[in-house]
């Protein structure tokens, strides 16, 4: 179901999972739900149910099956619904509702984790990434894992999939600037920037949510303190004897580009980039968040517009223009 292919004014029965659910009170004080609803195969749409329609509790994660008309908002289709029904989880399947990374999972993490191969160098970073390569839970977390419970890369796979991207563009950059960067740890970084995500973000029925810890200690901090522990356990030894202060050197500063990789206090990060890897790490991470928010806008911009909705990319609003086609 594609929800640019609705019209105002249609009445539309189906079942949906609840992706978003937010009780509000109106202008006249009356109670009503604002929701995101996920329709068979994982496209959103907004829906509002309005005081006069309201029955059972509605929550995330939960199906729902309704009627609904067809509304616009700010040019944007919306559902009214007019009556609904929350569903028990035997009654739907959440699976065909839940969207899903269309990369390969194994094969990218096969890419980025397995550091066996001649290419890299450092004894120390393979050591670490072996680490992580060979944790079966960390894997399985790691390819299951959203990037985000609202920004970008917010679905089952999303995780892996953005890592990928940074992982990518940094090789790329690297090989561009021949020499400029130690690559071992621009890659290690670009792979581990974000692994505290598999602790500060869940998927309840493929809805993505924020969890207590990500709340409490937000995910770069996982992600660093991650990273701390594993080089503690995996290449600690290392530190006690010959090359000690090259390994102590180099965790220090693939802490720091994990720490620092959102760029700007305002964004999060607890430090700012202050060697060349972090900051074309943070670039790396920007374009892809930025540029998946993007091309997210295009793909679900009402049809036949050549402008999406506002979006917030780089600290600022925006409207994505589209040519139109010939």
């Amino acid at each position: 179901m594609d929800p640019r292919s609705m019209h105002v004014g249609d009445a539309v029965s189906a079942i949906f999972l609840v992706a978003e659910a937010k009780r509000a009170v109106d202008r006249r004080g009356q109670d009503y739900y604002s929701l995101v609803l996920n329709c068979p195969g994982g496209a959103r749409v907004d829906a509002k149910v309005w005081a006069d329609n309201i029955g059972e509790p509605i929550e995330a994660g939960k199906g729902i099956d309704a009627l609904a008309r067809v509304d616009e908002y700010l040019g944007n289709i919306q559902l009214n619904l007019q009556r609904y029904r929350i569903l028990s989880p035997q009654d739907f399947k959440a699976s065909d509702y839940v969207r899903c990374t269309e990369i390969d999972v194994n094969e990218a993490f096969e890419t980025m984790f397995n550091w066996r191969r001649s290419e890299f160098k450092s004894a120390s970073f393979k050591k670490l990434m072996l680490e992580f390569y060979g944790a079966e839970s960390f894997s399985r977390e790691f390819k299951l894992a959203p990037g985000a419970s609202k920004h970008h890369h917010n679905y089952q796979g999303g995780l892996i999939e953005h890592t990928l991207d940074v992982w990518k563009l940094a090789d790329r950059l690297c090989e561009h600037y021949a020499g400029r960067f130690d690559r071992d740890l621009l890659m290690c970084g670009a792979a581990l920037h974000d692994i505290g995500k598999v602790k500060s973000y869940s998927l309840a029925a493929g809805v993505s949510e924020q969890t207590d810890t990500g709340h409490l200690l937000n995910h770069v901090f996982v992600s660093a303190s991650m990273v701390s522990n594993v080089w503690d356990r995996a290449v600690g030894q290392e530190g006690k004897g010959k090359g000690g202060e090259a390994a102590a050197r180099d965790k220090m500063l693939l802490v720091h580009i994990v720490l620092s990789h959102h760029g700007r206090l305002e964004w999060g990060a607890p430090v700012l980039p202050q060697i060349p890897e972090a900051i074309l790490l943070h670039y790396c991470d920007q374009m892809s968040a930025s540029i998946w928010s993007s091309f997210e806008a295009i793909a679900t911009r009402p049809k036949g517009e050549n402008w999406t909705d506002w979006l917030a990319i780089m600290d600022e609003r925006r409207r994505i223009f589209v040519p139109p086609e010939d």
